[in-house]
């Protein structure tokens, strides 16, 4: 099957680029120290017993590096999307393939879900949002179930990204090891 050699935005987002551009290398890897930093404080203050003052600012610039966050997923996931996919770097099995996608899938809704969630349960858990101790993002309203169900969420989700990013980056390492293809390469240098 040969590429499509029209040059249209729309072609281009039915075909995928033929390799990451160097907006995208920068999204996948902000999005990537971000995501592991929050989440390795996440996972810090879910099981670390702290006193309540050692706590609360830890918890204030989680929430407000959070709130960030989900406007930065907004912004990569819609730069995804926009500019597609490139095909693989080499043959892969159709099960690769298919698993392959279902992780970046996966990926960009958990850098979705994951500061929504985040944010929903303070919204709605009738706490606002304190932004770097300056701008205070008021509460929804206080309901407990769509707080418990937001903090669930949240909580299943960093588990779930958690599990994404050991296969996701499982594979970039097989590919640049053993497989020695240009997938991992192209994510650095294009």
């Amino acid at each position: 099957m040969t590429r499509s050699t029209d040059s249209s935005p729309a072609a281009a987002r039915a075909n995928g680029p033929a390799t990451y551009d160097a907006t995208s290398r920068r999204n996948h890897w902000i999005t990537a120290i971000a995501f592991i930093g929050l989440m390795s404080v996440g996972f810090f203050l879910a099981n670390v017993e702290l006193p309540r003052e050692q706590r609360a600012p830890i918890m204030m610039l989680h929430k407000s590096f959070g709130t960030l966050l989900f406007f930065w997923a907004l912004w990569r996931v819609t730069y995804r999307l926009r500019q597609g996919f490139p095909p693989p770097a080499a043959a892969m099995p159709g099960w690769q393939l298919m698993l392959s996608k279902a992780v970046h899938w996966g990926l960009l809704a958990a850098v979705i879900i994951m500061p929504t969630s985040g944010l929903a349960g303070s919204m709605f858990g009738g706490r606002g949002i304190e932004l770097f101790g300056v701008v205070k993002i008021p509460a929804f309203m206080d309901s407990d179930a769509i707080s418990d169900v937001a903090h669930e969420v949240h909580e299943l989700a960093a588990f779930a990204l958690l599990g994404l990013l050991v296969l996701h980056i499982g594979a970039a390492l097989k590919h640049h090891l053993v497989d020695r293809d240009g997938t991992l390469t192209r994510m650095l240098r294009g």
